[in-house]
């Protein structure tokens, strides 16, 4: 989250750095069901770093939000910011985690099976705005 100013006169206040430096600090920790999984731009914009922990009892999807979603959830975002997010596999053998794209607007980069999460590990991804409604989502 940058400290862009968002208020009428253009100003960084002391409130906005206040809000700023609260979400820095916050974690949000989202316990996914054993089914595919939506994430929700309202919980990736919601605190500086976000952890989803699954025990899949078998091969199960992440799906991030699309760009536009993204975009709208992340309102002082601009160009060039990331957010980031891990994911936990809890499962004890086997199953893994594979993180997917929205319908639009994401871009996951890097090497081939960058986005699957083995079981009892965890990865983290980090998303870069290169839009206002468009991500490329790494993994870190």
């Amino acid at each position: 989250m940058p400290l862009k100013a968002n208020d009428t006169d253009g100003a960084v206040t002391r409130k906005r750095l206040e809000t700023w430096a609260a979400g820095r600090e916050k974690v949000t920790i989202v316990a996914a069901t054993d089914a595919a999984t939506v994430q929700t731009a309202a919980q990736l914009s919601g605190a500086a770093r976000v952890v989803y922990t699954m025990t899949p009892s078998t091969g199960r999807t992440l799906t991030t939000p699309t760009g536009a979603q993204l975009g709208a959830g992340f309102t002082d975002e601009a160009v060039g910011t990331s957010f980031e997010f891990t994911v936990v596999n809890v499962a004890a053998a086997t199953h893994a985690i594979t993180l997917t794209a929205g319908a639009s607007g994401v871009t996951l980069l890097g090497v081939a099976g960058m986005a699957t999460v083995a079981a009892a590990s965890s990865a983290t991804f980090v998303g870069v705005f290169t839009a206002a409604d468009t991500v490329s989502i790494y993994r870190k």
